[in-house]
């Protein structure tokens, strides 16, 4: 296959206006907000998910934690976009090599020092019926954290048969499926489960309409020299509860969305509706949503993705990076403003399981305050027997207990520990783990490039999927089909 060819292929593999608006004036600059810098975090789908690891891991010092969907390790396409449509998609990226990047990264002095990540939170999802960055490439990811980051922080969410998307409670697709917005109705909150597991428990949204102000912003001011060459496009917009636009302290989350899912294509389907925003406004978080847009030349990112194979210059992962460096600009600006702190912390513990997989339960909570550490307890089919899982540090709002059996339901009670080694301890708060998600080997693609990888053949200028002789279309590079592997036949659908 000639190189533009086989370029273009590899971009389309890699996959309402409430609010938005043109930019007038006073939309054009960021405001001046009381932000916690030490308190932001950072989650992406897709090239977004890379995108997210790769900031976080830059700038590990003032990140708390990270959410990614459909993402992969640190630097696994720094040798170009065929290593990005390959092993960072399809394939299985070798963690160590992740590691080797973070470390002559250090060495270079370009990010800073991967100890930081020790204290990151960690939030990781694979659909098993993703078709287009495959489940190996995700377990690559989590082996990657589990370098640097103590398990107990990292939770890996396996069990749900979505596509290729950012995971809802209620917007978007039916869930099994990839295309269109790229969101999916899947009734699960990824956002508000990723928040929690960064930040502690949180208040429950009070409706499905948030309060807060959505505005775009001139991303160019952030750019410097490389505007046309950053990806970037002019618009980017923010979400400000009503509480921080008063001057209360407030924390700051960043959303990288994935490929084809940018403003000027989706309009506001990702940045007012892939589920953040309604949990922003009673829990004081500002939602950064940065865009990309679609160029065919300088740079060559027809499908308006994150820079995670260089498409920007050889520095695209590190803390010079031109779009790193923009977002951290943008952080700057929102950070640079004062106000009133607001008291922290309850009386008590209060406990909140959040989440579970086959073999893990995630736990979140609010801080008590004056506690110095907290104690959890597990019991199973008698609560009359507890014992201890784990003591933790002052510090500590979330949990993954894990090595747990599947299809089982578990107790749990928080004890939090004053300096007199009082324990005060939460209600109890159950929850069955799943069950394990069924064998799948999904893949989603344009016609042109399943039947290049032998997944399906060509008659008279129409495509079947090899050995089952499905029908899937015209053979051309617009007609995209979900496959999954059947023993040795590929079949038109998603996986049961």
């Amino acid at each position: 296959m000639h190189a533009p060819t086989l370029v273009f292929c590899i971009l389309l593999l890699i996959p309402s206006l409430a609010g938005v608006l043109a930019a007038s004036p006073e939309e054009a600059l960021l405001p001046k907000l009381n932000i916690d810098m030490h308190e932001t975090s950072v989650s992406g789908i897709s090239s977004g998910g890379y995108m997210a690891v790769q900031f976080a891991v830059a700038h590990a010092d003032m990140v708390r934690g990270v959410g990614v969907i459909a993402g992969g390790p640190y630097r696994c396409a720094a040798d170009g976009m065929a290593t990005a449509l390959g092993t960072c998609m399809q394939g299985i990226p070798d963690p160590s090599r992740a590691v080797a990047e973070t470390e002559a990264a250090l060495l270079a002095g370009r990010i800073d020092h991967p100890k930081f990540m020790q204290h990151q939170r960690v939030w990781l999802f694979s659909g098993y019926n993703d078709g287009v960055v495959k489940r190996p490439v995700m377990d690559s990811l989590h082996e990657y954290y589990q370098h640097y980051v103590p398990d107990h922080q990292i939770y890996y969410q396996t069990t749900l048969g979505s596509g290729h998307a950012m995971i809802t409670e209620q917007q978007g697709n039916a869930c099994q499926l990839t295309g269109e917005d790229f969101l999916n109705d899947c009734d699960y909150d990824a956002a508000g489960l990723m928040l929690q597991h960064i930040y502690g428990r949180l208040h429950p949204p009070d409706s499905s309409h948030p309060t807060g102000r959505l505005t775009a912003f001139d991303q160019n001011r952030f750019i410097g020299d490389n505007s046309q060459d950053s990806g970037l496009a002019r618009l980017g917009y923010l979400y400000v509860p009503e509480s921080c636009s008063a001057g209360a302290r407030c924390r700051i989350h960043v959303v990288f969305h994935g490929c084809r899912q940018f403003a000027e294509r989706v309009g506001d389907a990702f940045y007012a509706h892939a589920g953040y925003n309604r949990w922003a406004d009673d829990n004081r978080i500002v939602l950064l949503y940065p865009q990309t847009r679609a160029t065919n030349l300088g740079p060559f990112n027809p499908k308006g993705c994150w820079d995670w194979w260089g498409y920007t210059g050889s520095g695209f992962a590190y803390r010079d990076g031109v779009q790193i460096s923009a977002i951290r600009r943008m952080l700057a600006t929102l950070s640079s403003g004062s106000g009133h702190e607001e008291p922290e912390g309850s009386s008590s513990p209060a406990l909140l399981l959040t989440d579970a997989t086959a073999d893990s339960v995630a736990l979140a909570w609010t801080s008590v305050t004056d506690a110095t550490g907290y104690r959890i307890y597990r019991a199973t089919a008698s609560q009359d027997r507890w014992s201890l899982v784990t003591p933790l540090p002052a510090d500590r709002v979330s949990h993954v207990d894990k090595g747990l059996s599947s299809h089982q339901t578990y107790h749990y009670r928080l004890a939090a520990i004053n300096e007199e080694e009082e324990e005060v301890l939460s209600a109890i708060q159950s929850l069955q783990t799943r069950n394990p998600p069924p064998y799948c080997d999904p893949y989603f693609s344009d016609n042109v490039t399943h039947v290049t990888s032998g997944r399906a053949i060509v008659w008279l200028g129409l495509t079947f999927a090899k050995g089952s002789w499905d029908y899937m279309g015209l053979w051309n590079l617009l007609t995209e089909t979900a496959l999954y592997r059947e023993d040795d036949e590929f079949r038109v659908g998603v996986c049961p």
